[in-house]
């Protein structure tokens, strides 16, 4: 059956983006992440081209497309595709008084011009490394190690984050991120040869209750700069058909601040073009006192985390991860209804341009478009989108 789903889509990959382009499993046939190579994304998409990176994403959740041309691919060329698979989201870190507007509805201030992400990111090895034309846009979260590093800066280190999904807590959650590389790390002076040590984070990051196993596979992130991934489609296809019918009936809330109302969202997400179900980040019960933990609705907080750990246990089995190492030209698009990632352990501080992570995030919500412009109201736009953008 997998074989004849990858045969069927390399062939719909021949006939619409020629006979250059090919598709292959980034771990194997039977598993999430497929890597797409000989299509040019600084090209505007047809229809045609646009509905079957769609059905692709639809299908394997994680996909990437290497050898972007990095003399001809801009950030610009990222936002555009963006808006084939949702609404682009502003973020929040783009803007000097984003809280005040948030809070008090103050008119929005952008950061100013030294301020921002990207002049702080050139003048760290000016004579190396420069952004990429586009990363100003407010939609672009630049994710790098670069601002406050250069030549003469003592490195300096940070652990990794928590497993999670971007924004699931607002009425209509986060549907794909995408990355956008220029820049990857090519040391591997750790003592373990990778680019950096196992940083295991501070007590107190996750609930002390969780069980060594669990926090065993919580912890065991990547250490050379790779986005770890984990396939919630598949940990819910591998369930019983009683116990996916059960969790079916599970209502979360979600909330921003522990005081916070919040949101009740479906546990399972079905997708509206296939039907697959995933488990929806079934794993923001357990993440230290400082972040709300999510609640199953009828249970109180604490069987809540002990049945979110069990499950978090479950989608963070190995056989569920793929660890994905960036490149440059590298531009990725994941699934955030039917993965959950992890940023890994990283320099924070370099003194080297050959440690320099460098990337341009996008991050959607929304339906996909095959056609551009998208056609989103502006009611829905002042309504989900904060601020109000469109691009």
């Amino acid at each position: 059956m997998t074989h004849t789903r990858d045969t069927s889509f390399q062939q719909k990959l021949l006939s619409t983006f020629g006979s250059h382009s090919s598709m292959t499993p980034v771990l194997s046939a039977d598993r999430m992440g497929r890597r797409i190579r000989g299509v040019d994304l600084s090209q505007p998409l047809s229809r045609e081209q646009a509905t079957l990176l769609i059905a692709l994403f639809d299908e394997y959740q994680v996909i990437s497309f290497p050898g972007q041309d990095q003399n001809g691919f801009h950030v610009t060329n990222l936002e555009r595709l963006a808006n084939h698979f949702g609404a682009p989201i502003p973020h929040p870190k783009n803007f000097a008084n984003y809280v005040e507007y948030h809070r008090q509805g103050v008119a929005l201030k952008p950061l100013p011009a030294h301020q921002q992400s990207s002049s702080r990111c050139n003048a760290a090895f000016p004579d190396h490394i420069t952004c990429a034309k586009g990363a100003n846009s407010p939609a672009v979260y630049i994710v790098t190690n670069l601002p406050g590093s250069g030549e003469h800066c003592e490195e300096k280190f940070v652990g990794g984050l928590h497993w999670h999904t971007d924004i699931e807590f607002e009425p209509i959650p986060l549907s794909t991120s995408m990355f956008y590389v220029q820049a990857a790390p090519k040391t591997r002076s750790s003592p373990l040869n990778t680019w950096v040590p196992n940083i295991k984070r501070e007590t107190g990051f996750y609930h002390p209750d969780s069980s060594p196993e669990l926090m065993e596979r919580r912890e065991r992130l990547p250490l050379n700069g790779e986005t770890a991934y984990a396939d919630t489609a598949a940990a819910f296809r591998d369930l019983p058909s009683s116990e996916q019918l059960a969790l079916e009936k599970i209502i979360l809330r979600r909330r921003v601040r522990v005081n916070d109302e919040g949101w009740l969202i479906p546990l399972v997400y079905t997708n509206p073009r296939t039907q697959k179900k995933s488990l929806h980040s079934p794993i923001w019960a357990s993440r230290g006192d400082n972040i709300a933990p999510v609640q199953v609705e009828g249970m109180t907080l604490a069987a809540s985390r002990h049945f979110l750990d069990q499950l978090e246990m479950h989608i963070l089995d190995p056989k569920y991860r793929y660890d994905h190492l960036h490149q440059p030209g590298d531009v990725t698009i994941w699934s955030n209804f039917s993965t959950v990632h992890n940023a890994p352990p990283a320099k924070s501080i370099i003194n080297s341009p050959d440690d320099a992570r460098l990337m341009y995030r996008i991050s959607c919500k929304g339906s996909p478009s095959f056609e551009l412009p998208r056609g989103d109201s502006k009611a829905w736009i002042d309504e989900h989108i904060s601020p109000p953008y469109q691009s």
